[in-house]
């Protein structure tokens, strides 16, 4: 860091000295030659440095700064393509740009500026990939423009703002063997039985986002519209995930404690896909407890990403319903 700073000091010094050379040679060149053409020399050298010196001043006045991503919902390790987009006013001189985005600190980007010469274009576009390094929510919001003059002696800076959120939530797996979960529960061939589409209950029409294989093709083909057969699991039975682990266990192995979260998604993907609604009860300064449905559950993974571990003198877990349903109880492996 020092020596990168070092080295722009350098070259800032080094191109004033150069410059400063330059206006010597050219006045003393004046000076003794003495015609109109050294003098005409100098001062159309004087009259392109002043104005070349003005242009950055003017050049970062009404710009406005525009952000687009290409996910506003990610997994950690997900490449997102982002475009910050700086248009300027139509009859605004410019002569160098040099574009920076400000990313999150646990965001990796291989290129995120670019330098833009002079144009007539209005817009100019700096598009890169980052990825996301750990789950949480993050804001994109500032980005920094250098308005710089012809001889890059003089730099203006401007930071612009546009916020933008991203929710990058834990990884998650399929659960194939899903009648595994129910291994050591009381109800598990009840369950299975609803997930495997045995136990009907009832016909309903068809509702956008319902499974295919939930479909009655027989009884849809004597009426206007399709109809969804619904099973026992879906209308009688209560899930409900919990996680639950304290600071102690996160600081003792963070890798675990990340692991248990991923596995508490994975757990509430297997049930949303079926479309058995869960409860999540979650950690985040307090305890959060929301019903999902499948039309809604990309939005419950925003409770994922914010997880905390709870703190050692909270050692109580959520009120959790007394039904006949079932609780998953997901905490770290040690």
């Amino acid at each position: 860091m020092k020596t990168s700073s070092l080295n722009k000091t350098s070259r800032f010094l080094f191109r004033w000295i150069l410059a400063i050379a330059i206006f010597l040679l050219s006045f003393s060149f004046a000076m003794f030659q003495g015609g109109f053409v050294s003098w005409f020399l100098f001062y159309g050298l004087v009259v392109g440095f002043l104005f070349s010196s003005i242009i950055p001043f003017l050049s970062i006045v009404g710009l406005k700064l525009k952000r687009t991503v290409s996910k506003n919902n990610s997994e950690v390790g997900e490449a997102l393509t982002i475009e910050v987009i700086i248009e300027k006013p139509a009859w605004m001189p410019f002569i160098y740009y040099h574009l920076s985005d400000t990313t999150p600190e646990t965001f990796i980007s291989e290129r995120n500026h670019q330098l833009f010469s002079f144009s007539f274009d209005r817009q100019f576009v700096l598009s890169y990939e980052a990825k996301a390094l750990q789950r949480g929510v993050y804001h994109f919001n500032e980005a920094i423009v250098h308005a710089s003059d012809l001889f890059g002696l003089i730099t203006i800076k401007r930071t612009l703002h546009s916020d933008r959120e991203i929710v990058i939530s834990p990884t998650f797996y399929a659960i194939t063997n899903k009648r595994a979960l129910f291994a050591y529960a009381s109800k598990a061939d009840h369950f299975h039985k609803g997930l495997q589409d045995d136990v009907l209950s009832s016909i309903r029409p068809y509702v956008s986002g319902d499974r295919l294989s939930k479909i009655d093709w027989k009884r849809s083909a004597g009426v206007n519209g399709l109809l969804t057969k619904e099973f026992e699991t879906e209308e009688d039975q209560h899930v409900e995930i919990v996680h639950a682990a304290q600071e102690m266990d996160a600081l003792r192995d963070p890798i675990q404690y990340e692991e248990s979260i991923k596995e508490a998604v994975s757990i509430h993907a297997a049930f949303i896909q079926d479309h058995i609604h869960t409860t999540l009860s979650v950690y985040n300064e307090e305890w959060i407890r929301t019903v999902v449905t499948f039309n809604d559950w990309r939005h419950s993974l925003r409770l994922f990403a914010l997880i905390h571990p709870v703190p050692d003198h909270e050692t109580t877990l959520p009120l959790l319903k007394n039904d006949q349903g079932i609780c998953f109880i997901v905490t770290p492996r040690f």
